[in-house]
């Protein structure tokens, strides 16, 4: 029975091919108008309207399929954009990092040069006091660095910071002008007239000692050298503001610190002259 289903499917393939090969002789020798050609036109005018309307069906399909696959494309490609930009954004961050720390350098050593008087080292701020009562910074050297208390402080201009009032074997702890319990000898630059800085916990202001002396705003205020704690020549602040005498026959004189407080990364503390009053070296 197998054989004989072969058979008939054989059969069936012979006749197929022949009745193929005799349509297709056929097709090719009669005229346009001859019936298979009749018959061919109106099958595609049967179709032709069906493919339209699929077609319809199928476009927005197969533009969502694309505008899916477009959009997966355009978010990988975002991500990858993304991830370079902030490579680049690390990248320029580094660099203005590595700028400011060459710009503070190359501003240490124009002070060092212009103060060969001067024995100088540069150290890292590594804190401040948050108490509202008093004005210190911690820094990263002390004792073994050969730091030592009353020493001076001075920013990376070379302004006045304050002095050392506390070492620790690898700190100390520095009290700025600022602070209250802070008092500098001082001068005018202009005409050398003598007075003292002090701080009011949140600026300083100058008392002279000539209170007829010829003072004026934007006048620049030195250290004096006077009380042994910090040498002479050294810039504290400009002068803002002259008000009138006080009850005490004093004049208030309020300063700008030179010194940027809220942008020291690095001070530069100063070794030599040695204070006048130098406490014994602790360790630890």
């Amino acid at each position: 029975m197998l054989e004989e289903r072969r058979n008939r499917h054989a059969a069936l393939l012979i006749t197929l091919i022949i009745i193929s090969l005799l349509l297709m002789t056929f097709y090719s020798r009669e005229s346009e108008d001859g019936l298979l050609h009749r018959m061919q036109r109106f099958s595609a005018d049967l179709v032709s309207p069906v493919q339209k309307v699929v077609s319809t069906l199928v476009s927005p399909v197969r533009g969502g399929i694309e505008f899916l696959s477009d959009l997966g494309r355009a978010r990988a490609e975002r991500d990858e954009l993304r991830e370079k930009l902030e490579e680049l954004e690390g990248e320029v961050r580094r660099l203005n990092e590595v700028e400011r720390e060459n710009r503070q350098l190359r501003e240490m050593i124009r002070v060092k040069e212009s103060r060969p008087d001067l024995q100088l080292m540069a150290v890292r701020v590594i804190g401040s006091n948050p108490d509202l009562w008093e004005k210190t910074l911690i820094i990263g050297a002390g004792y073994s660095d050969g730091l030592r208390e009353y020493m001076a402080v001075l920013s990376e201009d070379g302004s006045l910071v304050g002095r050392i009032v506390m070492c620790t074997a690898e700190t100390s702890m520095v009290q700025l002008i600022t602070d209250e319990k802070s008092s500098v000898g001082a001068m005018l630059e202009r005409n050398a007239e003598m007075g003292v800085v002090k701080g009011d916990g949140t600026g300083i202001r100058l008392e002279l000692l000539n209170q007829n002396a010829d003072v004026r705003t934007g006048d620049l205020v030195l250290t004096s050298g006077l009380g042994g704690t910090c040498p002479s020549g050294i810039p504290i602040g400009t002068i803002r503001e002259i008000s009138e005498r006080r009850p005490d026959l004093s004049v208030g004189i309020v300063l700008d610190p030179r010194a940027a407080f809220s942008r020291l990364e690095r001070v530069m503390v100063v070794l030599s002259p040695l204070p006048a009053e130098m406490p014994e070296k602790r360790e630890g």
